[in-house]
């Protein structure tokens, strides 16, 4: 193995590594953010009834989610079923513990 093609190596990977550091991984943030975001927002409607429509109302910003057209059911019907039996059982084991003797 000669040094030109050792220096060729080297080079891919420092080129590989600053791609990966500069272009991917501030994409897979970007990404990951938005879909935190929008579980959160999810999570916060569905299980304690906050309504983003009526906080941004004021400001003339209207997000009415239900005239998006965007149909999520397939991935988050499966979801509110895992949800809802994980709730389940909890309610069921913390139900089930001893109570105190007084």
């Amino acid at each position: 193995m000669d040094t030109t093609s050792l220096i060729e190596i080297v080079i891919a990977i420092v080129a590989a590594y600053f791609i990966i550091k500069f272009v991917v991984s501030p994409i897979i943030r970007a990404v990951l953010g938005i879909i935190i975001f929008l579980v959160a927002i999810y999570l916060l409607q569905r299980f304690f009834g906050f309504n983003l429509d009526q906080i941004l109302a004021p400001f003339g910003i209207s997000l009415n989610s239900s005239k998006w057209g965007l149909n999520l059911n397939w991935i988050l019907g499966p979801a509110n079923y895992y949800v809802d039996q994980i709730k389940t059982f909890l309610y069921s084991i913390w139900g089930n513990f001893p109570k105190p003797l007084k």
